[in-house]
């Protein structure tokens, strides 16, 4: 018999074997295509959680590039407007009332289904809205979040947003609305030229918001009651392997990693997510969010 120059034929020596029409065929045995199947699994094993990290890594870029875009409209919108800012919310639920995005993506807050999944929604024009300058629904939602109507289902349609605003920019602590008239914080940031008593690249502006609490258009954050309060029923979210994209008022962004279990919480259902403590105290996650709240009085 002949010798085979290949690497694969000198691996695996290929048997003669003779059909019915006489002709000699050469092919693998059952042992040795085993072992072939068996290579091509482990070299599997090894190279999926390499592609899942590669995916990840990509998503997160992408995320970040998303609240980058956001904070662009944002001042863009700053700028077509005399320097008045879009607001981070007003009053939720009330339609009408000037905010940067329109729909609610909870159910506790009695959204609608159209609310949650209407993807013309958040682009679409109206009083204080960045739609307009972005003009891409996907913009407004993170790749890495599958969330869906039901949040621990599979099944039905995905969530339109993944992000919200510091709650400090308009809106504050202490919004009112009598005779169709606002009343807002005078400690929040009302115009541009509002965050010259701010640290501009210390002071955040979009972040990525957990799937469970986002409901309306602000991430709520209490600057008054001081750095070991209480995460006031919102959390932000660690869809990039424990770490949220956030942007901040001078236009930098970052993926910041969070250090306390209790701020991103894994949780199956409802009652798994509320049983996290969501004091404050002793929470360095909260103290760095608190401190690139507002910073000034």
């Amino acid at each position: 018999m002949r010798e085979w120059s290949s690497s694969a034929e000198a691996l695996f020596p290929r048997h003669r074997r003779q059909d019915a029409g006489g002709t000699f065929r050469r092919g693998f045995t059952l042992i040795e295509l085993l072992v072939v199947i068996a290579i091509i699994a482990i070299l599997a094993g090894l190279l999926l959680p390499a592609l899942g990290r590669a995916k990840a890594q990509a998503q997160g870029i992408v995320c970040l590039n998303q609240v980058r875009q956001l904070s662009v409209a944002w001042h863009v919108y700053a700028d077509d407007n005399r320097g008045r800012l879009s607001p981070s919310e007003t009053i939720v639920g009330v339609p009408g009332l000037p905010r940067w995005v329109d729909g609610v993506m909870s159910y506790v807050v009695a959204a609608t289904l159209d609310e949650i999944t209407n993807r013309a929604l958040v682009v679409a024009d109206g009083p204080g809205h960045l739609g307009p300058y972005v003009r891409t629904p996907d913009v407004f939602r993170c790749p890495a979040d599958r969330t869906r109507t039901n949040i621990w289902g599979r099944k039905g349609p995905l969530r339109t947003r993944s992000y919200s605003m510091n709650n400090y920019v308009v809106q504050g602590e202490a919004v009112g609305l009598s005779g169709g008239e606002l009343s807002l914080d005078p400690r929040a940031f009302q115009r541009l030229e509002d965050f010259g008593r701010a640290s501009v690249s210390g002071t955040y502006l979009f972040l990525e918001e957990h799937e469970v609490t986002i409901a309306g258009g602000s991430f709520p954050l209490s600057w008054v009651r001081g750095p070991q309060a209480f995460w006031p029923g919102h959390r932000p979210a660690g869809r990039h392997r424990g770490k949220g994209s956030l942007s901040f008022v001078d236009g930098h962004v970052e993926a910041h990693r969070w250090q306390d279990a209790r701020t991103v919480p894994v949780a199956r259902n409802w009652e798994e997510f509320t049983a996290v403590d969501i004091s404050g105290a002793n929470n360095p996650d909260y103290r760095w969010l608190w401190e690139r709240t507002k910073q000034a009085e």
